[in-house]
């Protein structure tokens, strides 16, 4: 990303795009240049076209295509790259790759910055992430499905849960081989799961207070097909909040996320598949048995200190 100079506001959302070659590539290696001092967090997004030409611009709208704060100008818009909280870089298994450019519908790569706080001409930013990609055509494709939640959450909770699930509709069977959570400064611990034939099988479980990364998920070699259920949950503790906490951007609000980074043989132009409820959705309402330990932090690195950090009891 080209420096920038400065930044007027709090919670400010600027994007930079780059341009790709039509020729079909794949993306191997996510590098990221950032600091959750900051940036809040950081997206990397495939757009048919851009919302803006000029080198960076600011870009709080997601969905109004024709704005010039909009990410993507028209066209396909996909999720390629979340970033968090320190998060290291990511490396894709050995013959598989984010298939761009081609028929894909991806010509640029937008990333967007959520700063954290406003900034001078003194403090210029270069914060940005590297790709390592090739034009090999890859076995697998990479792909998302991002599960979560929409709504307010309660103050003075010590444990208020937020739910999704949806059946698997893609028709063709994925492979998780990734998973990230994102929360803010409420989240506790975020956990998603496969549902099949009313067994859960852990996808991965981690508190949003650790680098929001993509962790390895908790059962390797793992498919998910038509007819599966794929569930998550976000715990939050909002004992210092006195007012009702919104599921929203600002660094104020919170967010309930689960991705899953798959992979697959499937070779059709992909798109995110999302899986987002409301915060009256309950798994108890629809499954007669769920896990004990979705809410737990019991092995998550830092525990004790997210324990601390919240006020918890120690166990």
């Amino acid at each position: 990303m080209p420096v920038l100079n400065f930044i007027k506001q709090k919670d400010a959302l600027i994007c930079h795009s780059h341009e790709l070659p039509e020729r079909e590539s794949y993306i191997l290696r996510f590098v990221p240049h950032a600091s959750m001092k900051v940036a809040h967090h950081m997206m990397v997004y495939g757009c048919g076209h851009i919302g803006n030409k000029r080198p960076y611009w600011s870009c709080p709208l997601i969905e109004e295509a024709d704005s010039e704060y909009s990410i993507c100008g028209g066209g396909k818009r996909q999720i390629v790259f979340a970033w968090a909280n320190d998060a290291p870089a990511k490396n894709l298994p050995e013959g598989v790759g984010f298939r761009v450019g081609g028929t894909t519908g991806i010509s640029y790569l937008v990333i967007q910055l959520h700063y954290v706080q406003p900034f001078g001409v003194e403090s210029a930013d270069t914060s940005g992430v590297t790709l390592h990609m090739t034009y090999d055509r890859q076995p697998q494709q990479a792909g998302y499905y991002v599960l979560g939640n929409v709504g307010t959450i309660p103050p003075q909770q010590p444990a208020y849960r937020m739910e999704s699930a949806c059946p698997m509709n893609l028709n063709y069977t994925i492979y998780p081989i990734g998973y990230r959570t994102h929360g803010h400064n409420i989240a506790v611990v975020t956990s998603g799961y496969r549902i099949r034939d009313g067994v859960w099988t852990q996808l991965g479980r981690m508190s949003p207070q650790r680098p929001q990364t993509f962790y390895d998920v908790t059962n390797p070699g793992l498919d998910v097909s038509n007819g599966d259920v794929l569930a998550a949950r976000c715990t939050f503790n909002s004992m210092n909040r006195t007012q009702m906490t919104q599921i929203g951007t600002k660094n104020v609000d919170e967010m309930c996320n689960f991705y899953i980074l798959y992979s697959t043989y499937e070779q059709k132009d992909l798109s995110v598949d999302y899986c987002f409820r409301g915060d009256n959705f309950a798994w108890g309402d629809y499954f007669p048995s769920i896990p004990s330990d979705a809410s737990s932090l019991q092995g998550i690195p830092g525990a004790d200190e997210i324990r601390h950090q919240f006020n918890m009891d120690p166990r």
